[in-house]
């Protein structure tokens, strides 16, 4: 049995170390993947730490899980409208790069370096795609900015190359471990990898927007837990029938981030988190598999298949597959640069070693030379050539806050998050002009690390994130106005009531941190009043058209409607409200109210008027209740005790 205190001590050491060095990285332009790799070494059999560790299929199952959830991750982080433009080249790089890559490679380490063929080929095969994990770590971790879509395509590319790069690696190694095998058996059966990979990705994708939105766990924990469990689901239910788990966990990732669901936020947090762990645990038992004491024999060829693959065979494959397309050529160069290998090869690598192939220990050390390589010159130098060739650009600052509603109890809307995009038709257009159904509300814009609060002129800018309420018919066509390449003419509704929103002229005052009154009666005007007469700003809510209509009359601010409904407080911007007085006297109502109310906006003060006590128990935990007998004898004692203490309790005299 092994000493599980000290496999724990040295487990946490390695990924404390792990993250310490991730700091470092940063701070010298060394991307952490290859400091990760170089922890692993010093802590293997070769190097000070004395860790003994040859197990390949130990590594290969390592391997695989994490970059399951790497992937996975990558494409919930992903946002398909930016991949729409990019599929194209995307595919064809993911694809007939692959194969090109695989075949330059070839050839070269056998007519050049005089490798055995079957032995060069493999090892073309092993290195010829792209890792997502080496390139979403140094895109998103240095915050790399990039002109147009070539951040786009770089992640589309890194996420989907991995299944041909497998077919190719599992076919010659089955060609070299069994000389019987017939290669056309296995094209059918890559078609129905690649089939089978996608479909069990959208399959999935599917039940986890219906698993999210309609099953309400007692834990707001669980919601991580249950996403981790559909990675596995996917990928293992995608493997079983003979499908892709790599193309099946990415394609997941890519429909979960086109849904809005419950807990959507923590989620992705989540992930990213859990990435970073795989990240470190992969490239940690990579770097513990290798022994550094057998790289220098390889260390002249290995370098050479790697400078041949930087500037050469990945180029000619990067030209072959954008060829034709408005891509120019800085930016077809710096696509070229961007081909970093990562542990993808090396976990390829470790198929020969299970195989049981002769020269497969030749086959990982070079290529984990290669990749070492790879890292340390092209992601070390990456933010220098973008610069150099000009495809940089300035890196978009995430906001400070975001913007998200968690909704519970009786809510009747959802909410929606959009980014608006520079080529987005709805870039620098007004709110009025958005088109945009009008049961659906703009709450807030997220700009930057402020918010703005929206109105009916406020103009959209590009990067700026929408936060959208309304029913789920509605938000699905608001959506598709605001991110579709031409705005459409505004819907046309005869039914539109011009009292059920503010007016485009209300001041801001009206708009955040005011108070909304729900019921405009005879307690709900004196409140009002009350207000007024300390400079307070409020905004009416009331169903009787006759009340918003005579407020309006006298430019005081009022909204016509249901306040159950969440759009009617959405209207009154409850969401950016400092307090909502409820003085409607349907006790079930005003309780729904609140809900809402705190729905929209966690921290506003809830102030709710009481007619029994019945009605004060039922309400007690919506907000502040005041009961009308209770507070009419609490004024009377104050002015009693008041009159007392200045008498001091002595009798008029006669």
């Amino acid at each position: 049995m092994p000493d599980v205190p000290a496999l724990l001590l040295i487990t946490g050491l390695l990924v404390f170390s792990s993250i310490v060095a991730s700091r470092l990285s940063s701070r010298f332009g060394i991307p952490a993947l290859a400091l990760f790799l170089g922890i692993g070494m010093l802590a293997g059999s070769d190097g000070p730490g004395g860790i003994a560790f040859d197990n390949a299929a130990a590594a290969n199952l390592v391997g695989t899980v994490a970059l399951a959830f790497i992937l996975f991750s990558g494409g919930i982080d992903t946002n398909w409208q930016l991949m729409r433009p990019v599929l194209l080249r995307g595919t064809l790089l993911s694809t007939a790069g692959v194969v090109i890559t695989a075949a330059l490679v070839g050839l070269f380490g056998w007519l050049a370096l005089g490798f055995p063929p079957t032995t060069s080929f493999l090892i073309g095969a092993i290195i010829s795609s792209t890792d997502a994990a080496a390139v979403f770590s140094v895109l998103r971790g240095r915050g790399i900015g990039l002109k147009g879509n070539l951040k786009s395509l770089l992640e589309l590319e890194s996420g989907s190359n991995d299944p041909v790069a497998i077919f190719l690696t599992l076919g010659l190694t089955r060609l070299i471990t069994a000389p019987e095998f017939n290669w056309a058996t296995l094209l059918p059966l890559f078609a129905l990898n690649m089939a089978g990979g996608i479909a069990a990705g959208l399959l999935v994708g599917k039940l986890a927007a219906y698993l999210f939105n309609r099953v309400r766990l007692d834990q707001e924990g669980l919601y991580p837990v249950l996403s981790l469990s559909l990675v596995l689901l996917t990928f293992g239910a995608a493997e079983t029938f003979g499908g892709n788990g790599f193309l099946a966990v990415y394609i997941c990732g890519l429909m979960m981030n086109g849904i809005e669901f419950t807990h959507k936020r923590s989620v992705v947090r989540f992930h990213d988190g859990l990435a970073w762990l795989m990240q470190i645990t992969m490239f940690l038992v990579l770097g513990l598999l290798v022994f550094p004491s057998q790289l220098p024999a390889v260390a002249g060829p290995a370098l050479l298949v790697a400078v041949f693959l930087m500037f050469a065979a990945r180029p000619i494959a990067v030209a072959a597959a954008l060829w034709g397309s408005r891509y120019s050529r800085q930016e077809k160069a710096f696509v070229a640069w961007t081909g970093l290998r990562g542990a993808v090869p090396i976990v390829l690598a470790t198929f020969p070693l299970l195989a049981g192939y002769e020269n497969s220990s030749l086959v990982f050390n070079v290529v984990f030379f290669t990749v070492l390589t790879s890292v340390l010159i092209q992601g070390s130098l990456l933010m220098h050539v973008a610069r150099w060739l000009g495809v940089d650009a300035p890196a978009e600052s995430p906001a400070a806050f975001k913007l998200e509603i968690e909704r519970k109890g009786q809510t009747q809307g959802d909410t929606r998050e959009v980014q608006v995009l520079p080529d987005m038709a709805a870039a620098g257009c007004k709110i009025t002009d958005l088109g945009i159904p009008s049961e659906v509300v703009i709450l807030l814009i997220g700009r930057g690390e402020e918010f703005v609060v929206p109105r009916g002129l406020t103009r959209i800018e590009p990067y700026d994130t929408l936060l959208l309420f309304g029913r789920s018919d509605g938000l699905r066509e608001a959506v598709a106005h605001i991110l579709s390449p031409a705005l459409p003419p505004p819907r046309q509704q005869e039914d539109t009531e011009p009292l059920a929103a503010l007016p485009l002229t209300t001041d801001e005052k009206y708009l955040s941190r005011h108070v909304v009154i729900v019921g405009y009666g005879r307690v709900g005007r004196l409140v009002a009043e009350q207000l007024e007469q300390r400079g307070i700003p409020y905004v009416a809510a009331d169903q009787n058209r006759g009340i918003v209509a005579q407020l309006r009359a006298l430019d005081k601010p009022a909204v016509l409607g249901d306040a159950a409904n969440p759009l009617v407080l959405a209207q009154a911007h409850c969401a950016r409200a400092a307090v909502l007085v409820i003085a409607t006297p349907d006790t079930l109502k005003a309780r729904q109210i609140a809900d809402n109310a705190r729905a929209m906006n966690a921290g506003i003060r809830i102030i709710i008027r009481s007619h029994s006590e019945m009605d004060t128990v039922l309400l007690a935990d919506s907000g502040t209740v005041l009961l009308g007998e209770q507070e009419l004898a609490s004024s009377i004692v104050r002015e009693a005790a008041a009159s007392y203490a200045a008498g001091a309790g002595q009798p008029p005299s006669a």
